[in-house]
């Protein structure tokens, strides 16, 4: 506990410069490619076994096809790149390395809270959902100190924009889960209500990714277009599936 106070405490009082190792880096970067294999590792075994029986079990009628959560072998991927290469040309500071072990350790207990079916874990997985898209974002955030952007540097804060898109919608998602299965909210309203969680969510990252690109002078497009490419994956995944439903209510009405 001692060690991670000293590198909170070294990672807001010793400026960072890129190319350039701080104190114990080494040891700081095997701490983050554990922390990355232990994540995989919880949502590669507990993850992939309990996601599709949980999945039916807090179905929605806009919860997206089973293609659209596909995008989570591209997410894993690109962040292990995203990784590696930081650590290959030092481009992330202590504290974007401190953001990465409390997203390893978040994204671990929303899996693991996920395998349980029941109402308590389903308000903890909005819970923990939440806290998960902040530190993604705060992850993204810490990356703009970088001063000496080229094209490595842009894809990977595109990398962390883009899980950041999905997890976003992923916590609309939750909340209506949570509105049906331990609230009583009827299917239809959430069909309804889901469109308003969407626009809400993603106003809200892009405004602060605005500003906070404009605050340390990036372009924001270049910077977070990953995130827009996973929004629009997630919003055609809902789309389709509420296109079905509607479908569905129609035949049944001229039956």
């Amino acid at each position: 506990m001692e060690f991670v106070l000293n590198l909170i405490h070294q990672s807001q009082t010793i400026p960072f410069r890129q190319g350039v190792k701080f104190n114990n880096y080494n040891v700081v970067c095997i701490i983050s490619v554990c922390a990355y294999i232990l994540a995989l590792l919880i949502n590669g075994t507990i993850g992939v076994k309990t996601a599709r029986s949980t999945s039916e079990s807090y179905k929605l009628v806009v919860t997206p096809p089973p293609w659209a959560f596909s995008i989570w072998g591209v997410i894993f991927s690109t962040t292990l790149v995203a990784l590696l290469w930081s650590i290959h040309s030092v481009s992330w500071s202590l504290e974007t390395h401190l953001y990465f072990w409390l997203y390893c350790f978040t994204i671990s207990v929303w899996i693991l809270l996920w395998a349980i079916v029941s109402k308590i874990t389903i308000i903890l997985c909005k819970v923990v959902l939440i806290l998960l898209t902040i530190n993604i974002y705060m992850l993204w955030k810490s990356t703009l100190v970088i001063e000496n952007d080229d094209w490595s540097i842009y894809l990977m804060r595109g990398a962390i924009a883009f899980q950041l898109g999905w997890t976003s919608s992923a916590q609309c998602l939750n909340f209506c889960i949570c509105m049906v299965h331990v609230f009583g909210v009827t299917q239809d309203m959430i069909s309804k209500l889901v469109w308003v969680c969407i626009v809400i969510a993603h106003t809200i990252y892009l405004s602060l990714a605005y500003f906070h690109s404009k605050q340390y002078n990036k372009n924001m497009l270049v910077n977070f277009g990953g995130y827009l490419l996973s929004m629009t994956w997630a919003i055609v995944g809902v789309t389709v599936s509420y296109n079905n439903y509607i479908a569905g209510k129609a035949i049944s009405k001229q039956k």
